[in-house]
């Protein structure tokens, strides 16, 4: 009788014990179908930023200047965005330098970019976006390509990236020297008793774009 009812008890915690693990199933947030999403991104040009800074005086003063054009090509569209972004060419016309100062707007453009071998545009590539947050890209000025290493983030569809350049890598000293020499007075930091024209070579660029995304 004992052992019978022994069985029994089991029997009916079995029973018990499988309702509660398909309830437990029913109700884990993991499984459920709705969670399911799946989107689309889309690069919009309108939401890029693109970014340059120049340093004048010994002191390395900032200029902040970018292009009011840039053209991309490559993946526009797609379900993941380190791919797209991967696949990024982009040309920049040098005549469209902003620094909201026309005068010297004029004096870039004329002085150094038109100086420049093959350079009414500036064109490259993105070459690799890596895990650890490393960025290479390849960049084409002064009939010279070259990759350059920078950092980025990639944050669902928000993208930015910084790197900084020295401009002799594309044998450009030349021609900044020129500009240099025609803005004399605007690189020589006299309020602080400096009498040297100073203008560098490092420049610093940043990008930032916002792909647009569309979920079911």
């Amino acid at each position: 009788m004992k052992k019978t009812l022994l069985l029994t008890g089991l029997f009916f915690a079995a029973i018990f014990t499988a309702c509660d693990n398909q309830e437990s199933e029913k109700l884990d947030p993991e499984v459920e179908p709705g969670d399911v999403v799946n989107c689309v991104y889309t690069f919009d040009e309108d939401k890029m930023e693109l970014q340059w800074t120049a340093y004048k005086f010994t002191r390395k003063a900032p200029v902040f200047g970018t292009f009011t054009h840039m053209q991309v090509e490559g993946k526009l569209e797609g379900a993941v965005p380190k791919e797209m972004l991967e696949s990024f060419e982009f040309q920049i016309p040098t005549s469209t330098v902003e620094t909201n100062d026309p005068s010297r707007n004029k004096k870039i453009d004329s002085l150094f970019f038109s100086k420049l071998d093959k350079t009414s545009m500036i064109t490259g590539n993105v070459v690799a976006l890596k895990d650890d947050g490393t960025a290479v890209i390849n960049i084409k000025m002064n009939d010279i390509e070259k990759e350059v290493i920078g950092k980025y983030t990639l944050e669902d569809n928000k993208f930015a990236f910084e790197t900084q350049i020295d401009l002799s890598t594309w044998d450009a000293l030349e021609q900044l020297n020129e500009l240099n020499v025609a803005c004399k007075d605007l690189h020589t930091d006299v309020e602080n008793g400096e009498k040297v024209s100073k203008l560098w070579p490092d420049i610093t660029i940043s990008f930032k774009t916002e792909l647009v995304k569309v979920c079911d």
